[in-house]
Order: structure tokens, then sequence, then C-alpha cells
């Protein structure tokens, strides 16, 4: 039962987080907001990881039964106090709350899964991975389904809200693998202080930083962007999302008949390339015969990138995978405002230019992968 507690975890986290960027423009018409309004809660969703990368650390140090709990716990309160606003700066403050927690619930599980697996870790990422593509494939499905009843978006903050509350309860019911003796482990600020000291921790991280920018807002400007411009129905909007989700399952279900069980710079080099030429053609090409296909292939890369990367970063301190992730979250704050930055290039010069911001993305990471060390 442990077991696929550990596994559900970025299931239940990409199913809930995708809701906040799927109803940015029915949030944005519902409060008068303009897109840099409406972007705020994106921002303040990832500015809760200034309080949840204590979480991070944290896990290293002490129970991750009750961290990740307890984390669930807010996570579900925090969702449904955003269903149930009705003012941005609302929505703002239960966002923080929500991405404070989600780092104690995702994180606690995840060092605790990092401790079980041993060096099966990438096999064991791709199952949890693949979890969480499933999840992604239901946010966008969940979002239109309820949207059409009388409970409207904000009866889907609400539900998944309750259900995450069940959740926290399952946590609490676990036995958790203990943290590592404290003998064997720096102090906190020392352990955090001597990783942001490591320049290949530094390249990986920055990498994961940007890579972490096309995920729930760039999906939110997608789907405006093909509402909007290019004039396509909620469903076909979307399409191109289940598309990106699609593709990613597939990969995430044969990471190792893609990659090997130990794949290295030569698959994150790859599945870059393939980020770099397939999302460009994903966003602007009119025909759906050509975007959907290049979706798909758009998520198959991003899948084997996301889990050779995040594989090799966790492994890089035994015993300290949370403290890892803390300073890589540190690093990740550097990008949290992107998503206003997009919304402010929108409002001034469209959309389409606001979601070519996305495109370059790719670009920015290659310098990154290429000078980092085997």
């Amino acid at each position: 039962m442990l077991a696929a507690a550990l596994y559900f975890v970025r299931f239940a986290d990409e199913w809930t987080t995708y809701l906040p960027a799927g109803a940015l423009e029915p949030i944005r018409t519902s409060l008068h907001a303009s897109y840099v309004e409406a972007s705020a809660p994106l921002v303040a969703l990832s500015a809760g990881g200034l309080i949840g990368a204590g979480f991070e650390v944290a896990a290293d140090y002490v129970s991750r039964r009750w961290l990740s709990s307890l984390g669930a716990l807010a996570y579900g309160l925090a969702m449904i106090a955003f269903g149930l606003s009705h003012s941005i700066w609302l929505m703002v403050a239960a966002a923080f709350v929500w991405g404070a927690a989600s780092d104690a619930f995702t994180h606690g599980c995840e060092v605790a899964l990092v401790d079980l697996a041993g060096e099966d870790l990438p096999r064991a990422l791709s199952r949890m991975n693949a979890w969480a593509a499933v999840g992604d494939l239901l946010g966008p499905l969940t979002l239109a389904a309820i949207s059409a009843t009388a409970f409207g978006w904000r009866g889907a903050f609400v539900g998944l809200g309750v259900m995450m509350l069940s959740y926290a309860a399952l946590l609490a019911s676990q036995r958790f693998p203990p943290p590592h003796p404290a003998g064997r482990l720096p102090k906190p600020l020392a352990g955090v202080i001597g990783i942001l000291k490591d320049p290949a921790f530094i390249a990986m991280a920055s990498a994961m930083a940007l890579f972490s920018l096309m995920d729930e807002p760039l999906a939110a400007f997608l789907i405006a962007f093909q509402e909007r411009v290019l004039g396509r129905g909620p469903a076909w909007a979307n399409g191109l999302i289940l598309a990106w989700t699609a593709g990613q399952l597939v990969a995430f279900a044969a990471f190792e008949r893609i990659v090997g069980a130990r794949p290295g710079r030569g698959a994150l080099l790859a599945a870059l390339a393939g980020l770099g030429v397939t999302l460009p053609v994903a966003i602007f090409a009119p025909p759906l015969a050509i975007g959907l296909p290049a979706m798909v292939l758009f998520g198959a890369a991003s899948a084997v990138f996301y889990v050779t990367l995040q594989a090799r970063l966790l492994a890089l301190r035994p015993g300290q995978a949370g403290s890892v992730g803390a300073a890589g979250s540190a690093i990740g704050m550097l990008g949290m405002l992107f998503p206003s930055l997009v919304g402010a290039v929108a409002d001034r010069f469209g959309l389409g230019v606001g979601v070519g911001l996305y495109a370059l993305v790719p670009l920015a990471i290659l310098p990154l992968i290429a000078l980092t060390r085997r």
C-alpha cells in the first residue's frame, strides 16, 4: 500500500494543479480581469515554493509520513478556498498556500520513494511520472466535464480538494521509511549551501528550472491562443493538451525501452532537440493534422528529458534528495514571474508573441546540458 501511495503522489498533484491554468480564461472572464491579473494565481502557485523549499529540506530530517499527510491536508483546504473565492487576490493567497503545501506533500513522498528504490530510481521515477501523465490527462477532462454542469469550473476545485483530503488520511495511515541517521548528514543549512556550490548541480538545476516553465502556464496560454487567435473551440484547443499528455504517458511507460536503464547526457540532448523542433510547430501550425502529432512528440521528448534529469539530480547526494530538491527549487524561483512576462507581452503585442516566448526555452537549456559533465 505504501508503494502505491508514493507512486500516485504525482498523479494527484498533476491532476489538480492543471486546474488554475486550464481555467485561466473562465476565471478572467468571471472576475473581469486582465491577462496579467488572471496569471497572478499561477505566479503565486509557484511562489509558494519559497516556503515549500523548507519542507523539501525537512524531508531529509523529519517524519516523511507527517510531512506528506499534513501537506496534503493543507493542499486540499487551499483548493477548496480557491474554488470558492470571488476575488483574484483571495485566489492568489489560496494559490500561495497551495504551492507551499504541494512541496510538503509531494517531496515527503518523493524522498521516501528515493530511499525505497535505490539503484532502480530511474525505473521508479518513470512509473511515478507515468501516473503523473494520467493525472495530466484527467485534468483537462475533469475541467471540461464539470464546467459543462451546473457546478461550473469552481466545482472542479472544490471536488478535487475534498479528494485530496482523503489522500491526506491515506498517507497518515502508512509507515514510511525513516530519514537517514542524523550523524550521516550535514546540518540542513550547511547541506543546502554545499549543494549550491556544486557546479554540476547548478547546471542541472538551472536546466530543470527552465524546463519547468513549459508546464501548466504554457497550457493556459496555448489554449487561449488556439481559441482567441486561431478560432478553435475549447474541445480542439484542449485536444492539443491531451495530445501532449498522451505523448508523455507513452514515453514514461516505455522509458527503459527508449533510453535504457541508465540514461545519460546523450538522452538529454536528443530529447532537448525534440523539444526545440516540435514545440513551435505544435503552437503555430494551423492544420491540426500537423499540430496534434507535433504535440504528441513534444510530450514524449519532455518525458524522456524530465525523468533522465530528475534521476541524475536526486541521486547526486545520497541521503540528501530533499535538500537537493530544495536547492533546485531556489534556483527555479528565478522563473516564477515568467507567466506574468508572457501575460504582459500578450496584452501588449498579442497572444501569438506571448506564447511564442515558450518556444525559446529549449534553446536556453541547451548550453546548460552541453556543459554538464557525465
